[in-house]
């Protein structure tokens, strides 16, 4: 009898050994074979519920359920069985068979987490009388039961604060409780008990975070808010799409690069997930970030996917004049805009748009009044104060733009690009060391921008600082290798150095990568004049004649 017990232990042991490494076949063959031990009841009862949780494992819910059964004919109270056969049936719809158990288990002990199910069971049934009337006859002990009250506040609209501060009350941490409160202050606005709700519970929680970086964002703290929303999506595993809101804080702020790439990824969780809410404001807002940065058949690829309902729509036809101010047809593109202008003066993209055109018409005043139209109606919006600030810089008045600067600067202290016109401003007066001080700012708070990097470089190529040069021009080199002008920079600081042998290697990339910039082959001349390579001279010189004959030819 001893020896037979041994082997009957040695099998369950080997049970759990495959069931670690989640050979569950092999796990239940195990079991079945400790059944055919003679044993005491309560010994089959445990093997035969290890079973049904193996069989769970293999999502064979009717086997599971049929060795549940089993152990309930032996024992029909064990616990362990109810819970699970309810589990199974209330996972697979089998909702009046879930009740039946959730009835039964309170019969034989009437403790807070049976009635929980029970409730539950009551609820999935849309039996809400009855829930809320169990509910009233419960003892006042189970009564107090936050699991228990936060069941009920899912069914009952017009107590439902009641009751989710009543949880609160008892527990100050419970995390839906909370979460429920903040969604609804955040709906009122009260964004003070917003966040309140969302600091007391006690673990990190990707919704509260975000709520928490929305507000940062209202608040203009971006770099706060894009720290909260990235920790959210962190923690939160593509369950909800927080990628839009991402995207709109980097679109505040101009970080188009960024809000592109939070766009894309929010796209692709709503086609994952086959969620065709906001897919038309996601495939817009993609398509004005491509116009901006010059991806045209990107631009229309998104335009075309907005439904002819949406009502983005219009407004994708407004960008569409965009595209026709991009492939230089102006007048096509005025014309269409300023009849727009007439209809729906109030309209953002279309303001946006026709401040494009006026730019690019050289019309700086024009578009520096469109802008400020458009800061009347959105008063609280970053890019518009920075696209006027780049337009007074463009009309060489440095007066008012510093004037904006200094009170984005008050208000936005963490706003990398105001920093990038302090710079422009300063190399326009000459001031290369105040112009160093504040691209050196901007990148303290934006160590990403390629563009950034290479503007400190070519101030420090104008101080004669070429090593340092050097390295800051390699920084936006690596961030993106397909910019002739790096090159070019890079070529003028070797040239500093006197190794005109690299110098004129990046002169001649520069060339490659843009063939009709006449200033790289001026370069490369004169880097090979300093060499002395008459075959290079030779080269470059006939390459520059060509390039000024066909600018003649042009004018």
């Amino acid at each position: 009898m001893e020896e037979i017990s041994k082997e009957k232990i040695e099998l369950i042991k080997q049970s759990f050994e495959f069931k670690h490494q989640k050979k569950y076949k092999e796990a239940i063959e195990m079991l079945y074979k400790a059944l055919e031990y003679d044993s005491g009841i309560n010994d089959n009862v445990e093997l035969l519920s290890q079973i049904g949780d193996l069989h769970i494992l293999l999502n064979n819910y009717d086997r599971a359920i049929d060795e549940f059964q089993k152990a309930l004919s032996i024992n029909q109270s064990h616990v362990y069985s109810l819970q699970k056969c309810y589990e199974i049936y209330f996972k697979t719809n089998q909702l009046n068979k879930a009740l039946k158990i959730a009835q039964y288990m309170c019969e034989i002990n009437k403790t807070s987490e049976n009635y929980y199910n029970y409730i539950k069971a009551l609820i999935a049934l849309e039996k809400d009388n009855d829930a809320i009337e169990l509910f009233n006859s419960l003892d006042e002990t189970i009564k107090l039961d936050v699991n228990l009250l936060y069941l009920l506040s899912t069914i009952s609209n017009d107590k439902k604060e009641i009751l989710l501060e009543r949880i609160i009350s008892i527990d100050e941490t419970h995390t839906e409780a909370n979460l429920d409160l903040a969604t609804i202050e955040f709906q009122k606005g009260n964004y003070d008990k917003v966040i309140q709700h969302c600091l007391n519970i006690e673990e990190e929680n990707p919704l509260a975070l975000y709520y928490l970086a929305i507000i940062e964002s209202l608040k203009h703290n971006y770099t706060k808010a894009i720290e909260l929303f990235s920790k959210a999506i962190e923690l939160d595993k593509d369950e909800h799409d927080f990628y839009l809101a991402l995207a709109k804080t980097y679109i505040d702020i101009s970080w188009l690069d960024e809000a592109l790439l939070a766009l894309r990824k929010s796209i692709n969780l709503s086609l994952i997930k086959n969620n065709h809410t906001q897919l038309d404001e996601k495939y817009f807002l993609s398509a004005w970030i491509l116009i901006k940065q010059n991806q045209i058949s990107k631009a229309l690829l998104n335009l075309d996917s907005i439904s002819k309902d949406s009502k983005f729509y219009s407004k994708a036809q407004i960008l569409i004049q965009t595209i026709n101010l991009k492939n230089q047809n102006l007048a096509t593109a005025l014309n269409q805009l300023e009849k727009y202008y007439q209809q729906e003066s109030n309209n953002p993209i279309l303001l946006d748009s026709l401040a494009i055109i006026y730019k690019e018409l050289k019309q700086y005043k024009k578009a520096i009044d469109i802008y400020r139209h458009a800061l009347e109606l959105y008063p609280d919006s970053i890019y518009y104060n920075l696209e006027i600030i780049d337009l007074l810089i463009d009309d060489k008045d440095y007066e008012s733009a510093t004037k904006i600067i200094n009170n984005v600067k008050n208000k936005y202290k963490n706003c990398a690009n105001i920093y990038n016109s302090l710079a422009r401003i300063y190399y326009r007066l000459n001031d290369l060391g105040s112009a160093l001080s504040s691209i050196s700012e901007y990148l303290e708070l934006d160590k990403n921008n390629q563009e950034a990097f290479y503007f400190k470089g070519l101030i420090l190529n104008d101080l004669s600082n070429y090593l340092e040069a050097k390295k800051h021009i390699y920084i936006a080199m690596k961030l993106d290798p397909t910019k002739a002008k790096y090159y070019s920079q890079m070529a003028r600081s070797y040239a500093g150095l006197n190794d005109y042998e690299s110098a004129l290697l990046y002169s001649k990339e520069a060339i490659e990568l843009d063939q009709n910039e006449i200033n790289y082959k001026k370069q490369a001349y004169d880097i090979s004049v300093l060499i002395g390579n008459e075959a290079q001279m030779e080269i470059y010189y006939k390459q520059l004649k060509r390039s000024e004959e066909i600018l003649k030819q042009k004018r």
